[in-house]
């Protein structure tokens, strides 16, 4: 290290040290010291063809470490670049070796990240989690000789019955409890409403005809925008809307946008290939412009405010309005997912943009359980829109579990057993509803900021990721506290022993 006069600012090379020194206790030095890594490096490089083409990609656990980061504090791309340039915690927790003040790689790499990355992978990273700590509490069995901790959360109260692992008549194994439930994965963006997406339409198809132009340098060709924009900004400063206005007002844009559309497709008809010179992407939200006004029309044309595949955003239109029917909001615009709960740990097994009836998880989720962990789940907790009968005749096939309520009347006389099952089922069933609100009030699953359909698909499973690493953290530190305590405990007895033994010579002395 060189140090400089206490009168002159002290030299970056202060900070240049290694990573050595720094303190243990430390939740992202704790952290990186027990995530798998070496699986975690197994599975990302998994679709990776860097071995056969192309150059050297980033380390796995500099990827990794960085999109946990991102969605712990909830920042953005750049801002979590450079939150980790400023803390050598961090960027020891991303693989670095000493302190350095150049970014680790470009934000941009995010997007690269985000599209790269499945929820399958994530949820084989989060399968690895759960198997180091299942050694971690397996050597503290062996060391202590005692059952796991009694709130662990596949350890619950079923795991006293003898229901909770068994052998069915097929020679099945059934072991562990599997939880489950749909929620919504909230997009960010606007509330849809018909004038704000008509005029958006608008927007996009004037900005696109003006670039066209300039590239082409033609005369620029008039588009009804500046009349659009006039009648929007007219009805939506009004604080009482009524509804013959609001419909007169609709006409006259969507007529407007009518004209536009027709102005740009007899532009790329007199232009060959002057489409291609808007992006992609443009393209897409183009494309998404003419569906967005057909469905308008048809809306209008016949006086109803439902049509299938309604698009809700010209700039995302995978987005689908899912119906909830919560108290908050009936209506949520993301994706709908399907989440199934093991040991604490969220796996995501179903995303769909599309809205659709959770009840068709139930085979699915207990598909993927058996594929991760090699054994039929021996008790199902779910809602009771998965009980249906197709799904009970299921489960009695599989000879899985569920304490849920029967169909048809009920009997005079119930087992007090049964009740009692019930009644702890409906509790803990509750860890699910659980994982969904720490999930979108800790990690923003309800935010979701990704544009596109695969990257937002990724935000989202690294967002339940990320929540899954934090309790993998806290069951880790638990671990290694109890150790410390047992070790004092241990300490203690000796030096009470000690002290009798001293007594006693002294007492026969």
């Amino acid at each position: 290290m060189r140090y400089t006069s206490q009168y002159k600012q002290l030299s970056l090379d202060l900070f240049k040290s290694s990573f050595d020194d720094l303190d243990k206790h430390n939740r992202w030095v704790a952290l990186a010291d027990i995530m798998p890594w070496a699986e975690i490096e197994r599975l990302y490089n998994s679709r990776l063809e860097n071995q056969y083409m192309g150059a050297g990609n980033k380390p796995a656990r500099m990827i990794i470490g960085a999109c946990i980061i991102k969605h712990k504090f909830n920042l953005s791309d750049e801002e979590t670049i450079e939150m980790i340039r400023e803390n050598p915690y961090m960027q020891y927790l991303c693989g670095l070796t000493e302190f350095t003040d150049i970014p680790i790689f470009d934000p941009s790499l995010f997007v690269t990240i985000r599209k790269r990355i499945s929820i399958d992978e994530i949820n084989e990273m989060t399968n690895a989690l759960l198997k180091k700590q299942e050694e971690t509490n397996d050597k503290q069995q062996n060391s202590n000789n005692e059952e796991s901790r009694g709130d662990n959360t596949n350890q619950s109260s079923f795991k006293s019955d003898e229901d909770s692992e068994f052998v069915d008549s097929k020679g099945e194994m059934h072991k562990g409890i599997l939880k489950m439930d749909a929620t919504c994965a909230d997009a960010e963006v606007r509330y849809p409403v018909d004038v704000d997406i008509i005029h958006d339409g608008c927007k996009v198809v004037d900005r696109y005809v003006a670039h066209i132009c300039k590239v082409l340098s033609i005369g620029r060709i008039k588009t009804s925008y500046k009349d659009v924009r006039r009648w929007y900004l007219e009805l939506v400063k009004r604080k009482k809307k009524g509804g013959k206005f609001v419909r007169e007002t609709i006409a006259c844009m969507l007529s407007s946008l009518q004209k536009d559309l027709r102005r740009i497709t007899e532009l790329f008809v007199e232009h060959t290939m002057s489409k291609e010179l808007l992006m992609p992407h443009e393209q897409r939200i183009l494309s998404a412009v003419f569906d967005m006004y057909y469905q308008q029309h048809t809306m209008f044309a016949t006086g109803v405010h439902a049509i299938p595949n309604r698009i809700v955003s010209i700039f995302q239109p995978h987005i689908r309005p899912i119906v909830r029917g919560k108290a908050k909001a009936k209506v949520e615009f993301g994706a709908k997912i399907g989440v199934a709960i093991c040991e604490g740990y969220a796996f995501i097994d179903h995303h769909s943009w599309e809205a659709y009836n959770e009840s068709a998880d139930l085979k699915l989720h207990i598909q993927k359980y058996k594929e991760r962990f090699g054994f039929l789940p021996a008790v199902i907790l779910a809602d009771k829109i998965y009980m249906n009968k197709e799904n009970r005749k299921y489960l009695k096939e599989q000879e899985i579990k569920t304490y849920c309520k029967p169909l048809g009347r009920p009997p005079k006389q119930q087992d007090p057993q049964i009740l009692a099952k019930m009644a702890k089922a409906v509790g803990e069933r509750n860890e699910v509803e659980c994982s969904f609100g720490t999930g979108k009030r800790i990690y923003r699953a309800n935010n979701i900021r990704a544009k596109l359909p695969n990257t937002a698909k990724c935000w989202t499973g690294m967002c339940y990721f990320v929540k899954n690493v934090m309790k993998f953290l806290r069951e880790l530190c638990l671990y290694f506290y109890q150790r410390l305590l047992l070790f004092l405990c241990y300490m203690a007895d000796k030096a009470y022993l000690c002290f009798l033994f001293n007594l006693k010579l002294k007492l026969f002395q």
